[in-house]
């Protein structure tokens, strides 16, 4: 899964490249599911840059589906999905950001890293957009992020990463024409080797209250202290 990301220096200049307008927001550094999360979608042809819910909820769920929604969408079967289907076909966004928290099993506690491109820039990740129109006429807009198998660096830590896109593929991703399932494919790759570089970093991440710098500054291993995995998302 992808389930914490950072947006606080560069992840701004992939919204400039991409040619969508400047969406200037406060910086985060421990951003998680069941909060906004800044996007880049298109819609009717126009590019908007906008934070999303992030916790992917389909139009046609019920009034009583859970608010968090879902956080990621494996690559995989997403074609095979009632929930994702439609989205994958005609709904795709970007989520640009500095770098995003993994954690790691071992034995019986989770120790946080955080990933980053190899070359210090932004990444810009791929996601799923969904409106959902409310009984008394109100609207909102989820994201999920889209994972697939880990490359080397990423599986060190864990069975999954996120869908990192470069170049054109961004705008590929982006456009509105409508996906099967092998032009999906072509772009929910898993990045290249040596793509990502990661860090070990503090325990604190682990609580969503805490968002700050220090958070994705580099700690050694006898820096940890208790690792609580059950405050990661309280």
């Amino acid at each position: 899964m992808c389930g914490r990301v950072t947006q606080f220096s560069r992840w701004e200049e992939i919204v400039k490249e991409i040619g969508a307008p400047s969406a200037g927001v406060r910086a985060r550094y421990n951003i998680s599911p069941g909060t906004p999360l800044l996007a880049v979608r298109r819609e009717q042809g126009v590019l908007r840059s906008e934070a999303l819910d992030w916790g992917f909820v389909p139009h046609w769920a019920p009034a009583g589906e859970a608010a968090e929604g879902h956080a990621n969408a494996r690559a995989e079967g997403v074609f095979e999905r009632p929930t994702f289907r439609e989205a994958a076909r005609l709904r795709r966004c970007l989520v640009p950001i500095d770098g995003y928290y993994e954690w790691k099993t071992e034995g019986r506690r989770k120790i946080p890293y955080y990933f980053r491109a190899a070359d210090g820039g932004p990444l810009a990740l791929g996601g799923l957009w969904s409106l959902r129109l409310a009984p008394d006429g109100t609207s909102r807009r989820t994201l999920c992020l889209v994972t697939v198998a880990p490359n080397r660096e990423a599986g060190e830590v864990h069975a999954r990463m996120p869908v990192v896109l470069t170049g054109d593929a961004r705008q590929d991703w982006l456009s509105e024409r409508a996906f099967a399932p092998a032009d999906f494919a072509a772009l929910a790759k898993t990045a290249p080797d040596h793509a990502l570089s990661l860090h070990r970093v503090s325990p604190d991440v682990n609580r969503v209250a805490v968002d700050d710098e220090r958070l994705v500054r580099p700690v050694s291993a006898g820096a940890d202290q208790a690792d609580f995995f059950g405050d990661l998302l309280g």
